[in-house]
């Protein structure tokens, strides 16, 4: 009777978990009606034939499949920004399956209570579940991979091969950190095969078929790899970004969103100490658990390890190559590190002093992720306002409005075009004739002949150009209007 109330207890808390989670992350794709550049892309993409997406991916640098489920999503539930944010709350919600079976069954109930908790609580998880981006996916493929790994190390079978070499080529084909993670997966697991004496040439065997599988994409991913080394949007590593990578997940503010209420260097104090507080507890585990051969200790160790190995790569290539390394990339393996700070706290739990220091620390993490929800809501908000002013300032009777923009500013073409729909948008060429795909503008050779909208992306070297320009045009046409948009200016001009 005893252990029946305290499994309905355990249950209980798990219901709660996945209550909390998943009303939160729908409630933030709702509330996000910001539309970012990459996020524009990415609904453009799906406005895209599956060949199309292929295509178009090959001459960018992710892989298709994210984008293929997308599409497919978008056949059933519409094309609607939410509906497409809800994709990524799926990755997660998927994640917190994980949890609940596999590592549940393999760990017991405070390990995957503490993974589903951490994983609702970072404040990175908010920005993973509304971009629509393929990052969330990709964490959960990655650490499926890893857990399908390591049954494979424990029981073999040719279920558990299966599911590792499938999860694997899901991870790899949506991101090439994924990749990057799945290859640390193999070669960490091929080493503790060897060392433990047991079979390890089926792993070869899986490789090789990883490999084959593979291989049209890797021809495209080594092409892209030497063409990005001429000219890459990814700057050099600095001091700076290196700490930026170290407190990205804990931190609740993005680098192109205003952080609310807080100066930057009272967040960075306060995750100095949460951090702190973590570093502290994972000294005291390690120390402990590898004097007593622990095996969760020892599953931490090598669970942060796996995490680290493509962050490691990716910044050698970077150091010695071509710059490759953006912070965000890192949720890719994110499952993994939060498993391994699982693994620390459940140990944390067995002291009554770290496990006052692990209360403390989730109450703080809390308090973070709660900042994240307040601030996020709060740039929702003034972002929808933005985007209202927008459309007032586009809408002239009913009458659809001519957008003008130079190639050079085009990025901002795709955002108005789901902010304001049904208008004509044009791309003034320059001497280069762009690719713009997935992006559909019309190209023009010259300024249209009546009244049309500049739309100017304004970065501080090409200002100058742009006011001799604007002095130009001024000769055919009167500035009747303007408006600060997002980070661009539109200008209403009428023809003299």
């Amino acid at each position: 009777m005893e252990v029946r109330n305290k499994n309905r207890k355990v249950s209980s808390v798990y219901i709660l978990l996945f209550a909390i989670g998943i009303s939160l992350f729908t409630y933030l794709d709702f509330a996000d009606l910001a539309i970012p550049y990459d996020d524009a892309y990415s609904v453009f993409m799906v406005k895209s034939s599956y060949s199309d997406i292929v295509k178009i991916t090959a001459k960018d640098v992710h892989p298709p499949l994210y984008y293929w489920g997308l599409k497919a999503l978008s056949a059933i539930f519409g094309d609607t920004i939410f509906s497409l944010r809800l994709f990524s709350a799926l990755g997660i919600f998927a994640t917190f399956l994980l949890g609940y079976f596999p590592i549940r069954k393999q760990f017991g109930d405070r390990v995957a209570l503490m993974f589903i908790s951490l994983l609702i609580m970072f404040p990175v998880t908010q920005y993973l579940v509304t971009d629509i981006r393929m990052y969330s996916w990709t964490m959960f493929f990655v650490l499926a991979c890893a857990i399908c790994g390591y049954k494979v190390y424990l029981e073999g079978r040719f279920r558990n091969w299966g599911l590792f070499l499938i999860t694997g080529l899901c991870a790899a084909y949506l991101h090439n950190y994924g990749l990057l993670s799945v290859v640390g997966i193999y070669i960490f697991l091929l080493v503790f095969l060897v060392q433990k004496k047991k079979e390890w040439k089926r792993l070869v065997y899986c490789g090789i078929i990883f490999s084959a599988l593979y291989t049209p994409w890797l021809l495209q991913l080594i092409w892209q790899f030497s063409d990005v080394a001429n000219e890459y949007w990814i700057k050099p590593l600095t001091l700076n970004d290196l700490f930026l990578h170290i407190y990205y997940f804990y931190s609740p503010k993005e680098v192109w969103r205003p952080f609310t209420d807080f100066t930057k260097i009272q967040m960075m104090i306060g995750l100095i100490i949460v951090m702190g507080i973590q570093l502290l507890i994972t000294l005291k585990v390690l120390r402990s658990g590898i004097k007593n051969r622990d095996e969760k200790t020892y599953l931490a160790i090598i669970s942060f390890l796996v995490f680290l190995f493509p962050i490691l790569i990716a910044a050698l290539i970077s150091i010695s190559y071509v710059p490759i390394l953006v912070s965000r990339y890192m949720t890719c393996s994110f499952g993994l590190f939060v498993l391994s700070m699982a693994f620390v706290f459940d140990k944390a739990y067995e002291y009554p002093i770290y496990r006052r220091l692990t209360n403390i620390f989730f109450v703080l993490l809390i308090f973070v992720g709660g900042i994240r929800v307040y601030s996020g809501v709060k740039y929702y908000n003034e972002t929808e306002f933005l985007y209202h002013n927008i459309r007032e300032f586009a809408t002239n009777d009913g009458e659809k409005q001519i957008f003008v923009a130079a190639d050079s500013s085009y990025s901002v073409m795709p955002r108005l075009q789901l902010i304001v729909p049904d208008q004509y948008f044009c791309i003034l060429k320059t001497a280069v004739d762009n690719d713009f795909s997935p992006f559909v503008f019309q190209k023009i050779d010259s300024i249209p002949l009546c009244d049309f909208i500049l739309v100017h992306h304004e970065p501080k070297e090409i200002s100058a150009e742009f006011r001799r320009y604007q002095h130009q045009l001024s000769k055919r046409y009167i500035f009747s209007d303007s408006i600060r948009a997002l980070d661009s200016y539109l200008y209403k001009l009428k023809l003299r």
